[in-house]
């Protein structure tokens, strides 16, 4: 097993492998291990998901800001933007006032990256939606559940290095060739986790999304519909109710933005710069559906969006990653005028294309609750460029198959805690992923693993940033490097390289460990050094799955490429880069694209245009070809 935190609970399952290891004289110990083991594991803490209230859903978020102080912001579209609530006094009572609040939740490492600080104002950004549509009854607890295991992630992972020391997190090599370093006991939050089938590389991969991105949630976006267990809010389809491809005819205008659910992700989306988001539905045969969604582009007319191709691979790993169990069938995916049916006024659309398909975009004018300013529906070039895909759990809007957190991130179909639950979890947690491209140095050496480089709720460069290489004493004349790298499908190459920390000082290599490098400093102070094997692979995700893969279990889910560096004569210290390019056909637009444009999204741009770059609101996204 590849966690080195043995527990009995969490190893019943694998302790019959520990048998056959064993020679004859350990037999006996080894069964009552395994009986151990067994007589354990109907005690274990997995969960079984149940659907939660909205009175639930509430008292959570109000505990988990109390909880989780340095990693949670909470506010309601009331306290942030002044909407009133929809509802009245009978509705959603655990509320202070009338009607039903809309909560909004922000996941967010504030002790490394600081509001308002440049690294905050870069994070890649996410969004997720739990209900919509009021009676769709999976969405909140999905979501929900992402966020407590992010937290608890991020949280557990801090804790085991929060009291150590910065030489406790760097690593030195002595003459012996051994590495050296303080070990951390065993965990109780380590267990808890891995009781959910979730070791310590996924545990680290969880914390990583936290410290690494902004996910904005909103759970029940439609909160008086979910509270009521209706469709629409007060009568009117929240999901009809944005200003994108709707009717043309005069009265348009007062048709969109009537409902406070379309009001609140209006306001969200105008206050981030969103690459990624999922809104779940249900309803509808078990489908992720993408661009187009909308009358204008419908099949017919054989149109598909400008950034088809990175769509259509990204809803293929939501369905691989998705999976299935018993008689379910993995998540069906394609554009939502072929698998669903188009909608004026969908929010799928608008959230992809308001900011730049402007002939479709049309201001709203609503005269429900007071109204609604026109330029809130005014919209630069900038805030809505983001793949928000549509999840249709099930043709059931209130399934029962909700799955447990056993075994969570195991997608395969004999996986006891598989279900509609356990699936979107997987999905929302795919999306903070590939938000953005990574790369981690994994390995030096053959018996040198190093821990986590991101570290939760910490100083910005703990972590495995700085090898130090003393030539007089260590019996190395080369370091090999291994390195894995995430966010991405398609590897079309990596580089690795090094340099004399004293020949650096002034570069952003050497700063504060937030900002990467750009490709011409590299080239300008770096040494490049050699690649052991091939130069190009694939992501996790992918269809192929990782590779090259891990030769060595336990030290990354990811592909593992290595690198030779052959060590200077008198340098103390390395500084040592991995980089990668990545995704680099989604720059292509298909040749039925419509409109006739290229792609058009934050996420297809950021990772293959280094020209692109957009502010709003004091977000920044910009483009750059090497991670």
């Amino acid at each position: 097993p590849r966690t080195p935190y043995p527990s009995c609970v969490p190893f019943s399952m694998i302790s019959c492998r520990w048998t056959t290891r064993l020679t004859a004289p350990f037999h006996l110990f080894a069964w009552v291990i395994l009986l151990c083991c067994q007589l354990q594991t109907v005690e274990s803490n997995n969960k079984a998901y149940k659907l939660y209230s909205s009175s639930e859903i509430y008292v959570m978020l109000d505990e988990w800001e109390t909880k989780y102080p340095n990693l949670v912001r909470l506010t309601t579209a009331q306290e942030a933007y002044g909407l009133p609530t929809a509802g009245s006094s009978d509705d959603c009572p655990f509320y202070e006032g009338n009607g039903c609040p809309n909560a909004i939740l922000t996941i967010q490492d504030y002790v490394k990256h600081p509001e308002g600080s440049k690294s905050s104002n870069a994070l890649p950004e996410v969004f997720l939606s739990g209900s919509v549509h009021g009676n769709e009854r999976v969405g909140p607890t999905a979501v929900m559940e992402t966020a407590l295991l992010l937290l608890e992630a991020a949280t557990c992972e801090s804790s085991l290095h929060v009291s150590s020391t910065r030489s406790s997190s760097s690593y030195s090599y002595s003459s012996t060739g051994k590495q050296k370093r303080t070990h951390h006991s065993r965990s109780t939050c380590r267990t808890k986790l891995a009781e959910s089938g979730i070791d310590h590389v996924q545990q680290r991969w969880l914390a990583r999304l936290v410290s690494t991105r902004r996910i904005v949630i909103v759970p029940t976006a439609n909160a008086l519909g979910y509270y009521q267990d209706e469709r629409t809010e007060d009568g009117i389809d929240p999901n009809r109710d944005f200003p994108y491809d709707l009717p043309n005819d005069p009265s348009s205008s007062s048709s969109c933005m009537q409902t406070i659910a379309s009001r609140t992700l209006n306001e969200v989306f105008r206050e981030h710069l969103f690459q990624m988001a999922l809104t779940i539905h249900a309803g509808h045969d078990p489908v992720v559906a993408y661009n187009w969604g909308s009358p204008t582009w419908y099949e017919d007319d054989g149109y598909v969006s400008p950034d088809d191709l990175a769509q259509h691979q990204i809803a293929a790993a939501y369905s691989k990653y998705g999976g299935t169990w018993a008689d379910t069938i993995p998540y069906e995916y394609g554009p939502m005028n072929d698998l669903v049916y188009f909608v004026e006024g969908g929010m799928e659309d608008w959230a992809y294309a308001g900011s730049w398909d402007k002939e479709r975009v049309k201001p709203c004018e609503p005269t429900t609750f007071g109204g609604y300013p026109l330029e809130k529906t005014v919209y630069n070039n900038s805030t809505l460029r983001a793949f928000n895909m549509l999840v249709e759990t099930s043709l059931d809007k209130n399934p029962p198959s909700l799955g447990s957190s056993e075994d969570l991130l195991n997608q395969d179909e004999y996986s006891d805690g598989n279900g509609h639950v356990s699936r979107n979890i997987r999905l929302s947690l795919l999306a903070a992923d590939l938000v953005e491209p990574y790369v981690s140095i994994v390995q030096v050496n053959d018996d040198n693993i190093l821990p986590h480089d991101v570290i939760p709720l910490s100083s910005n460069c703990d972590g495995a940033m700085i090898v130090a290489v003393n030539a007089s004493e260590t019996l190395w004349n080369t370091l090999d490097v291994a390195f894995s790298v995430g966010g991405a499908l398609s590897i079309d190459n990596v580089e690795l390289w090094f340099a004399s920390k004293e020949d650096i000082a002034s570069t952003a290599a050497n700063s504060d460990c937030l900002e990467q490098p750009t490709f011409s400093e590299l080239q300008s102070s770096f040494t490049q050094a050699s690649i052991l094997g091939t130069t190009s692979g694939t992501g996790r995700f992918s269809s192929n799955g990782a590779s090259p893969a891990s030769e060595t279990g336990g030290i990354t889910d990811g592909p593992v490429f290595w690198g030779t560096i052959d060590i200077p004569n008198g340098v103390s210290e390395l500084i040592v880069v991995a980089s990668a390019r990545v995704d680099q056909d989604w720059k292509n637009a298909p040749d039925n694209a419509g409109p006739d444009v290229q792609p058009q999204s934050h996420m297809a741009n950021v990772r293959t245009n280094p020209n692109w770059r957009h502010e709003s609101e004091g977000k920044v996204v910009q483009g750059r070809l090497d991670w």
